[in-house]
């Protein structure tokens, strides 16, 4: 869960509850959302900033036993970008009386400011260049392995799993597409240039989809590192972002944009 998130910020819910129904509104109708796939869960969680949303929750401590539920109110607020972005740490870790200091990067999903790139500028935000700096932070500050958190990451932009491979492998495929025509489209790291070429592992879990599983399954088949956790979601589609404004330019107001499964 992001710590920007209203959830996390309210203290009332915490990693481990289960949430077995959900309300909108102070008066809405609990919906049993038991058996329920994920994305399908968070259309109902998510809505419009200042607005409220109720959750059943079966707490952790209460185990297999769905009869005991406590309900919470939330208020929803707008997640930050900016409070989403990557970062590091280095966790020291001791065994058999040695210590060890590794290195811990965070990534929430897989972002990159589009608006910054198409102007050319270099070090733009995306999760390949924030995780290139953290990187660099990090190996000053010495570490003997790292580790990258991708729990809970439910994707994001597929160039950026193809980049963020290439900071760990001299060059080569990473994933391949297969358009709607049939045809097949490989995308490939071709930077030869290593940013970290110490040991590594990615960890993974349930929630962990798309662009997680990319970049996951390449570190694998690289044999690059370890991938730790649990099995990921299974998300395999691509989609393209269409903005609405660009078919009536001269609209003031933003008109959002359209999400095509295209591959």
């Amino acid at each position: 869960m992001w710590s920007a998130a209203p959830a996390f910020k309210s203290k009332l819910i915490k990693k481990g509850d289960k949430i077995s129904a959900v309300a909108q509104g102070d008066d809405g109708k609990l919906v049993d959302v038991v058996g329920w796939r994920i994305d399908e869960v968070v259309k109902l969680i998510r809505g419009p900033k200042g607005t409220v949303v109720r959750l059943q929750i079966i707490p952790l401590e209460a185990g297999a036993e769905a009869a005991v539920t406590r309900e919470i109110r939330i208020v929803r607020d707008k997640i930050k970008l900016e409070d989403q972005l990557a970062k590091g740490s280095v966790v020291p870790v001791t065994q058999n009386g040695k210590t060890q200091r590794l290195g811990v990067i965070t990534i929430p999903s897989f972002y990159a400011n589009f608006e910054d790139r198409q102007k050319g500028e270099k070090d733009y935000t995306s999760t390949t260049n924030d995780v290139r700096r953290i990187i660099g932070d990090l190996t000053r500050q010495g570490i003997d392995g790292l580790v990258l958190d991708l729990r809970s990451n439910g994707g994001g932009l597929l160039t950026e799993a193809v980049d963020l491979t290439g900071l760990f492998i001299n060059e080569g495929p990473v994933v391949q597409v297969r358009n709607s025509n049939g045809s097949i489209e490989v995308l490939k790291d071709t930077d030869q240039k290593l940013v970290y070429a110490g040991p590594l592992a990615v960890m993974i879990n349930r929630f962990s989809a798309s662009a997680s599983e990319i970049f996951a399954g390449a570190i694998q088949d690289y044999k690059r590192g370890i991938v730790i956790g649990e099995q990921t979601y299974g998300k395999g589609t691509v989609q393209s972002q269409v903005d609405l404004n660009r078919f009536l330019p001269g609209q003031a107001d933003k008109l959002g944009q359209v999400n095509l499964t295209i591959a």
